[in-house]
């Protein structure tokens, strides 16, 4: 006979899942929901499909490979790709498996391109995690991810050497391949600097830096003390297009909450909770 033990941090996970969605639907979002386990087609998959599968749970039945979920934004952009969510805002909670582990995901997406409302439900999830988790974010990483294509070019981005030095930060194997490229010194520089720098040196990239400076603020408004710049970062997916922020409680290496803009049919914003 199975005997089955009473086990309070599971009680305490269902109710955190409960009283995140019940806050988000409270203030006007609808609450989804999507399988846990996903079936691809080899001849449809995409770019970022072929590239995610190494780290998912795969098996093939049927001719057809499944997985389980791995990222709850890609699930919800896989599937706005064949349907349309009447909602203009939803929030959503449950597993996701990375390479043979599983996490849990409280998150919410945003489908509208107005940035008011993006940086809104930012607010509310920063909020939300001050006040019932326990787990306040402290330091914000920001990111745009129009940035690297401007300043060095879609070809060069494309060129595997050098997003694995961007991706390592590598300002020695970037001076290597760049050359007198400004971007390898400027990553020497404190981020108050290298936004400076480069304003200086891509006049064009002015719109985008006042973008970033908009999501800051909404950040410090949030209660987070520090917000820094990462000129370097490399979006995940491909459909991530635009802002890209990173939270960080005290002491953390790894985020406790991460998101951004991305396209799916029309613009949008995610952000999730890693718990």
């Amino acid at each position: 006979m199975t005997s089955f033990i009473y086990n309070p941090a599971l009680i305490r996970q269902k109710q955190l899942e409960v009283e995140f969605l019940s806050f988000f639907h409270g203030h006007g979002f609808d609450i989804i929901d999507l399988p846990v386990v996903e079936t691809f087609d080899w001849a449809g998959m995409t770019d970022d499909d072929l590239r995610l599968m190494p780290q998912r749970e795969t098996w093939i039945q049927d001719g057809s490979v499944h997985a389980l979920r791995h990222d709850w934004t890609n699930s919800i952009v896989r599937y706005l790709t064949k349907y349309k969510i009447d909602a203009e805002r939803a929030a959503y909670s449950g597993p996701v498996f990375h390479s043979g582990s599983e996490t849990r995901q409280l998150g919410m997406e945003v489908f509208s391109d107005r940035t008011a409302r993006q940086q809104e439900a930012l607010e509310l999830l920063i909020g939300f995690m001050d006040d019932r988790l326990g787990d306040r974010a402290q330091t914000a990483v920001i990111s745009h991810y129009a940035l690297l294509p401007i300043i060095l070019g879609g070809d060069r981005l494309a060129e595997p050497a050098i997003r694995r030095a961007l991706s390592q930060r590598s300002s020695s194997a970037l001076q290597q391949l760049l050359g007198d490229h400004p971007l390898p010194e400027l990553l020497g520089d404190r981020p108050e600097a290298q936004v400076h720098k480069l304003r200086s040196a891509f006049p064009e990239i002015g719109p985008i830096l006042e973008e970033l400076t908009g999501w800051e603020e909404t950040l410090r408004q949030a209660g987070i003390e520090a917000v820094y710049p990462d000129i370097t970062a490399l979006p995940s997916q491909s459909y991530y297009d635009g802002v890209f922020i990173r939270l960080y409680g005290p002491g953390r290496t790894a985020p406790i909450a991460s998101g951004g803009q991305y396209t799916a049919r029309k613009k949008a914003f995610g952000m999730g909770i890693f718990y």
